[in-house]
């Protein structure tokens, strides 16, 4: 089994670096619609939590519960063993989708302070490695149209969809309003092939997605496939994972090796653990 193990307190310990023991079968892309999550939102809504960032509040079901309700899926094995092994991946089985990662809040706060430069209204927006899918619905509630693609369909199917109805505060729209968006899971290049090849999108918002080198190449192809011509994506990352080896400086490099696109630092945290937001445009 091939597992990932995060050590972020920057000791070197070899227990926690990537363990590659068998071939990885990526899971192909599916698209979920969200038929049944419509009609059954029903008590999720009184028992949410809120995600705040600075003025920004996004509902969300509370993830104790999410876990709960995937409990008789194919998930739930790997969930167990991500927990046994004190890790939040299990590689090819569980990308870590029952989380609110930390640069989440980073990006949210970058894009809210950053909106006379960046248009959202009528945009075409991708939210990559969604899980609750919290960068989609705040894009979602400015009024774009939103994909949310996760790796695990159960994490679309009991977390992201569930938020994404949550934050349409009058039932009567949400079967139109919900038609705004569109949710797919499995691997990043699955995805990127399943996409009719007109799909591109102004805008690619990504946090916490580069943590393994092994899928760079296929989230830099996805990136020069599918941003629009004058569209931008924005990674929000820890600047190293320890334990693991990825990180902003190894993602640049991938990025300069392909030299079609550019990447810039645009955003970068001042104190505790190195955190930076990558803005990755077409070259001219």
């Amino acid at each position: 089994m091939t597992t990932f193990r995060f050590n972020f307190s920057g000791e070197n310990d070899d227990s926690n670096k990537l363990e590659t023991k068998e071939t990885i079968q990526w899971l192909d892309c599916e698209e979920v619609v969200p038929d049944q999550q419509v009609q059954n939102v029903g008590d999720e809504v009184t028992r949410a939590k809120m995600f705040a960032c600075g003025d920004v509040e996004i509902g969300h079901v509370v993830i104790s519960e999410a876990r709960a309700s995937i409990e008789e899926s194919g998930l739930k094995n790997a969930i167990k063993l991500a927990e046994e092994e004190h890790s939040d991946l299990v590689a090819g089985k569980y990308e870590g989708g029952l989380k609110i990662w930390e640069c989440t809040y980073d990006l949210i706060q970058y894009l809210e302070e950053n909106q006379n430069e960046i248009k959202f209204d009528k945009s075409n927006v991708l939210d990559l490695g969604c899980g609750a899918g919290i960068l989609g619905i705040y894009t979602f509630l400015n009024n774009s149209n939103v994909t949310f693609q996760d790796y695990n369909k159960e994490v679309l199917e009991h977390f992201t969809i569930p938020n994404v109805i949550l934050n349409i505060e009058e039932e009567e729209k949400r079967e139109t309003e919900i038609q705004r968006c569109k949710f797919y899971s499995g691997d990043w290049d699955s995805f990127n092939k399943k996409l009719p090849s007109s799909e591109v999108y102004d805008i690619i918002l990504t946090s916490e997605t580069i943590y393994n080198e092994t899928n760079y190449e296929k989230l830099i192809s996805l990136f020069m496939d599918r941003l629009s011509k004058d569209g931008a994506a924005y990674v929000a990352a820890k600047t190293y994972y320890f334990g693991v080896g990825g990180g902003t400086r190894q993602f640049e490099q991938a990025i300069e090796k392909h030299g079609k696109l550019t990447s810039t630092v645009c955003w970068k945290s001042t104190g505790g653990i190195q955190r930076e937001i990558l803005k990755i445009t077409h070259k001219p």
